[in-house]
Order: structure tokens, then sequence, then C-alpha cells
């Protein structure tokens, strides 16, 4: 078994997935992975020179998930109105933050691939207590939503943030 990096497509985290016939896959396909979040898609950016073998003690401590398999192109079409969806969620919690939580700084909202759960990742100064906008947004979507709180430089890697003389930041 060989190891490819998976790119996530909001977030932009670069993660190691196992991968059977690396023949089958090359850089810039779309794929769905499953990840503690739920099924997710990535975009692979290529194989690492590791070699991970099957009766290795190794790979239970590492805890590394094989890719599940490749989008079809109806499937990464799919993609386009998922995004769409998801910016439309993004925008009516942002209100409902505004309202609720004005400390909460909302950055980014995503479906799952299956749209069973939508995602929105968030900076704060201080910790939280958003029990009050989860019971909202719940009522507002009728699905499973989660928070996650990130740090502000992941925020600039996900909005694409740019530093001094135009050059892109990267961390």
């Amino acid at each position: 078994m060989k190891i490819m990096n998976i790119k996530f497509r909001k977030t932009k985290k670069v993660y190691p997935f196992l991968i059977n016939d690396e023949k089958n896959y090359k850089k810039g396909d779309y794929v769905i992975v499953d990840t503690i979040r739920g099924e997710q898609i990535g975009i692979v950016l290529g194989t690492t020179d590791k070699k991970l073998e099957e009766d290795n003690e190794d790979r239970d401590e590492v805890k590394i998930r094989e890719v599940k398999r490749k989008l079809s192109d109806s499937e990464v079409e799919k993609l386009k109105d998922l995004d769409k969806k998801a910016d439309e969620a993004y925008f009516k919690c942002k209100k409902i933050v505004k309202r609720i939580l004005p400390e909460m700084n909302l950055v980014i909202g995503e479906y799952t691939f299956d749209e069973s759960k939508l995602i929105f990742y968030f900076t704060a100064e201080n910790r939280l207590d958003f029990r009050e906008l989860v019971k909202e947004v719940n009522k507002t979507f009728k699905k499973r939503v989660e928070f996650y709180q990130i740090k502000s430089n992941d925020e600039g890697r996900i909005l694409c943030a740019f530093g001094k003389y135009g050059r892109e930041i990267y961390w």
C-alpha cells in the first residue's frame, strides 16, 4: 500500500491517506475519504515515497485511513451545487451569529458529501458558550450542525490571504 497526500477543499489542510491502486489516481482528482467528521471530499496532491506494509504494527498506531473512491464527473458537478448551498447556509448562519453571539467570527461553512451534516469553522478570541446558537442554527437548517474553532492563521489559509507586496501567505 502507498500513502497519498489529500488536500481538503475548504480547509485546505493536507493529510496522508492509504491507497491500493495508485495508477487509478492522478494529481487533481477528486476523491471521497472517510474522516472523523464523515465522508469528505479531497483533492489528490500525489503519492509519497513512503510505503506502509499491511502487516505492519505501525498502521494501527498511525491510524491512516484509506481513500474510498474517486468521484465521477457527475459527482464533481454536484460539488458546485453543494458549494452554493454551503454559501447560502453560511450567510444565513452569519446573521444568526451576529444576533446571538457577536464575538464569534464565522469563517466558512461546508456540507459533507452526503449532505447529512453542516460544518462551520469560526475564530474567536476567547472560549465561547454557543449552546443557544446551536439550538437556533439547528432549527433553521434542520440538519446536524457542528462548529469548529480554528486559529486565525488557519483563517488566512482558508480565505487565501495575501500579505506584504501581494504575496500569498503560506502556513
